[in-house]
């Protein structure tokens, strides 16, 4: 195989014979790393992990080998499972199954009852093989819930037990989430991401990205609750400190209350529609005043700007009233009013991409019009919201 390699003779292969090989080559690897296990196996029974200082195979795997964390963990618990599931080590020596076809078996197996085990592996060994790992996991799912359907009625407590959110924020202030949700609850947070998520006309988004604006859009909604809890006497809010010279220039940076860095930029947008709180600083940062929190639209201008716009006013936008900002036309630092016809509401995306991308809006007989930056559309022709364009309605 080596020698293959150097000559770099694939090329050599055409149509069905480049699929053969490409199936031959898997084989060959299902093959080795069956090998690497008993091996491994064999390690752990010498007490190997222990005389070189490791707290477990795992950790041995992961030093020795550097391999990824998930990759040591998966092969030690085959070194503990394979012992027990006759069909499936057979399947995976044979090179006819992948580790990370073994270890659905495996986990499934350990989830049912000891005298439905063997019936349970013999039903996904039989259909493995033909069968990615995303499917056996769903195929895994189907035999447990017919062999086992009191399973399904402990896996729902187990989620639930087992529920858990981690965040934390890296050393460029963004966060990072982990969570684990139990199976009613997932469905609830999938359904309601998969809706806002969807794909929009020219819309060049990853599907990463779409999935994290939604979650994003869930969040601004969940904040104009009126039931929210308070903290610390105040509804959950979001703090950001910068100097006035800044926020009028767009330029500099100003800090959260969680001290994470946020540029005069983004410190716009949320001015866009935010509680302004202006406090007085000394030259040596000692507090010398705090003025009046100030409302950048009211609950009743919110209501005429949902009875115009129809929600998100960007062209093709289809974000109802609750999920929007928002957005002063001529912004507030450079004496723009509050008020209706100086007021469109935008979505947190699209107003991203106003406060981005070089949109522009004018009002045509009151209604909300948007000129597309020249390297969109040279001509700029103003376009408007199939909702709100008078010629449709």
């Amino acid at each position: 195989m080596q020698a293959h390699l150097r000559e770099r003779d694939a090329y050599k292969l055409t149509g069905d014979a480049l699929l053969d090989c490409l199936r031959e080559h898997e084989k060959l690897i299902n093959i080795v790393t069956a090998s690497a296990i008993e091996v491994a196996a064999e390690a752990e029974a010498q007490g190997v992990p222990a005389r070189q200082g490791c707290k477990d195979l795992t950790v041995l795997l992961r030093t020795t080998l550097k391999i990824a964390p998930e990759d040591a963990a998966r092969r030690s618990q085959l070194v503990q499972r394979l012992p027990g599931l006759d069909r499936t080590r057979k399947k995976l020596h044979a090179g006819k199954i992948s580790v990370r076809h073994a270890q659905i078996i495996a986990n499934t197996v350990d989830k049912v009852p000891a005298d439905k085990a063997k019936k349970v592996e013999k039903v996904l060994c039989r259909h493995a093989p033909r069968l990615n790992p995303r499917q056996l996991m769903y195929a895994a799912k189907v035999a447990r819930a017919t062999i086992d359907p009191e399973g399904t009625y402990r896996d729902e407590k187990e989620g639930i037990a087992q529920r858990s959110v981690k965040m934390g924020t890296d050393e460029h202030g963004h966060l990072h989430l982990i969570g684990s949700f139990d199976a009613l609850t997932g469905q609830k947070i999938q359904a309601l991401l998969h809706a806002l998520a969807k794909n929009r006309t020219g819309d060049d988004r990853t599907t990463e990205q779409r999935y994290a604006d939604a979650f994003a859009e869930v969040i601004d909604l969940a904040l104009t609750a009126k039931a929210l809890p308070t903290h610390g006497g105040e509804r959950p809010q979001v703090i950001v400190t910068i100097s006035y010279a800044d926020l009028m220039a767009s330029l500099g940076t100003g800090f959260t209350a969680w001290g994470d860095p946020i540029s005069a930029g983004l410190a716009r947008q949320i001015a866009c529609d935010a509680n302004i709180l202006p406090v007085l600083l000394g030259s040596e940062g000692r507090l010398l005043d705090v003025g009046r929190s100030n409302r950048t639209a009211t609950p009743a201008m919110r209501k005429g700007l949902a009875v115009r716009d129809k929600g998100c006013a960007f062209p093709g936008c289809d974000r109802p009233p609750a999920w929007t900002e928002a957005h002063h036309v001529v912004h507030w630092l450079h004496g723009g009013e509050t008020k209706i016809d100086n007021l469109v509401l935008l979505c947190s995306h699209h107003h991203h991409v106003m406060h981005d991308e070089g949109w522009e809006i004018i009002f045509d007989n009151g209604l909300p019009t948007f000129i597309p930056p020249r390297w969109i559309d040279p001509d700029q022709k103003p376009t408007r919201n199939i909702r709100v364009d008078e010629k449709l309605g």
